[in-house]
């Protein structure tokens, strides 16, 4: 098992879209430039971490065998989550951070900056846990866990017998 913490702010992997300029397809990314810096940023942070926690391996830890990956982001509050008046946390703040960005888009963009450095293909990772919090001023980031799966298979679904 690996496990390593993050610190930065979380970015998402955009979508991606083709067109045909002058009859020729061209992928197209989404997002500004500032999306595209605060990608950049996590992009380099996620793999310090991942280099850090793993050591001096030449190769991935993981190569040919099923993973399972569980990561906590931790969001930054905006700033409307705080009283003006006493800097505290309004009672009317949410828990969770219920918007952009979403969870999967997250998750995407850390699987493909592991990959290569804890993993030889995201192809692998066959169970996953996600979850977004928010985070402390000054800690937002995430922690990430790596695991092997066992030879006994586990699932949240279960199959019913008929009788």
């Amino acid at each position: 098992m690996i496990q390593f913490e993050v610190l930065g702010t979380p970015a998402p992997k955009g979508s991606t879209r083709a067109m045909l300029i002058g009859g020729r397809p061209r992928v197209i990314a989404s997002g500004t430039t500032v999306n595209q810096q605060k990608l950049k940023a996590w992009d380099v942070a996620v793999r310090e971490a991942a280099r850090e926690a793993i050591g001096d391996a030449s190769a991935p830890p993981f190569v040919k065998v099923p993973v399972r990956i569980a990561i906590t982001f931790r969001m930054a509050r905006p700033s409307g989550h705080y009283s003006k008046a006493t800097g505290k946390l309004k009672p009317s703040a949410p828990s969770y951070p219920t918007t952009k960005p979403d969870s999967s888009k997250l998750l995407r963009q850390t699987e493909d900056t592991l990959t290569g450095i804890v993993f030889d293909d995201d192809a692998r990772i066959v169970q996953t846990f996600v979850e977004k919090l928010y985070a402390e001023p000054g800690d937002e980031g995430a922690v990430i866990i790596v695991e092997a799966m066992s030879s006994v298979a586990t699932s949240c679904a279960t199959v019913e017998g008929d009788g």
